[in-house]
């Protein structure tokens, strides 16, 4: 074990709303979709993808209608038209979903926000913020084995919501490491039939309040196996939630002993002193509120000082990232503020 310095905090700092964020790459049904001219983009927190792009890899006909300016995707029984400038997606003559962010072009392509995607032929959306992978499943199955997607319909047919839990698992062939595995797996599973229940109960009683303005619900949990080495690795969950409103998202991590699986905390891995730990977390996130003090409460430094132990922390290659999560010492619309230093 070492000491983790501060002394290349500021050149390592991370998840400030401002930087950029790594090219978002697609799979549906785990084939790697490619983009020749126009890659997906981020617009108002919303994931946009080129729809012919899209639907073509889940084996849907599209046509375009330059009068109308309106994209007509056809994929077995259903048709699905949206129109550039407008908000709402149709299904059979029927609007199924209202986007925040509506249908436009760029670079002559016609994009469209991902959860559009999904609602349009009933497919499955994971998303990692961590990697920014994007991976639509259209058989309403996991990508792999333990993981968990499922849709829930209202009796007339429409979507209500979608829930889904997925883990890009550890590599290694350790009994260690098939612990953890198996760990995350049951916390999948736990957690899926408990998440699966709250969405359900809630989107039904939304819907039949007020079916005509009525947007899907979803849950989207990704478990992404971190900075894998063969003393330590963590396992990060990110999960995004929408149940009306505005989109929440939170991150967690635990850190787990290589040797035997267990359970391991920031002490184990490094020789610093809780009190060296909390000098080292106040003074970088103190410099990510310095430089972009917009994107932070006003008094973020007197809630930083009030919230040090809801900092959490994951390894990454040979970094250990601190974060806290959105609503902490900035908006929601921040994101989680993170900071790494090497170990």
């Amino acid at each position: 074990m070492k000491k983790i310095i501060l002394g290349s905090l500021l050149a390592l700092c991370i998840a400030v709303p401002a930087l950029a964020h790594p090219p978002i790459t697609v799979y549906v049904d785990q084939q790697k979709v490619a983009f020749a001219d126009q890659a997906p983009v981020i617009v108002d927190d919303r994931t946009l993808v080129p729809m012919r792009k899209i639907f073509e890899a889940m084996d849907a006909d599209v046509t375009w209608d330059e009068p109308s300016q309106t994209i007509t995707s056809t994929r077995g029984s259903d048709v699905v038209t949206m129109t550039i400038g407008q908000k709402q997606v149709y299904k059979n003559g029927k609007v199924v979903y209202t986007m925040d962010v509506p249908a436009q072009i760029m670079q002559d392509r016609t994009m469209v926000p991902i959860r559009a995607v999904a609602v349009a032929f009933d497919a499955n959306v994971a998303w990692d913020g961590i990697n920014y992978v994007i991976d639509i499943t259209t058989d309403g199955s996991a990508a792999a084995s333990g993981n968990y997607s499922k849709q829930i319909h209202a009796d007339d047919g429409t979507l209500l919501a979608t829930v889904s839990l997925t883990y890009s698992p550890l590599t290694s062939n350790s009994t260690a490491a098939n612990k953890i595995n198996k760990n995350v797996y049951d916390q999948i599973s736990q957690k899926a039939s408990v998440i699966t229940v709250q969405m359900e109960t809630a989107a039904k009683a939304a819907y039949t309040k007020n079916p005509a303005s009525f947007q899907p619900y979803y849950y989207m949990g990704t478990y992404q196996a971190k900075g894998e080495g063969s003393d330590f690795s963590s396992v990060v969950l990110e999960e995004r939630t929408f149940m009306g409103g505005t989109e929440t998202k939170t991150l967690s991590a635990d850190t787990y002993n290589m040797k035997n699986g267990n359970d391991a905390v920031l002490t184990d891995i490094v020789t610093d002193s809780k009190k060296e730990l909390e000098t080292l977390m106040e003074k970088g996130f103190s410099a990510l509120i310095d430089q972009n003090p917009d994107a932070f409460y006003s008094d973020a430094k007197d809630r930083l000082d009030k919230n040090l132990d809801e900092v959490g922390f994951y390894l990454d290659k040979n970094a250990v990232v601190f974060y806290l999560n959105s609503g902490i010492i900035a908006p929601e619309s921040a994101g989680v503020i993170a900071f790494s230093v090497p170990r």
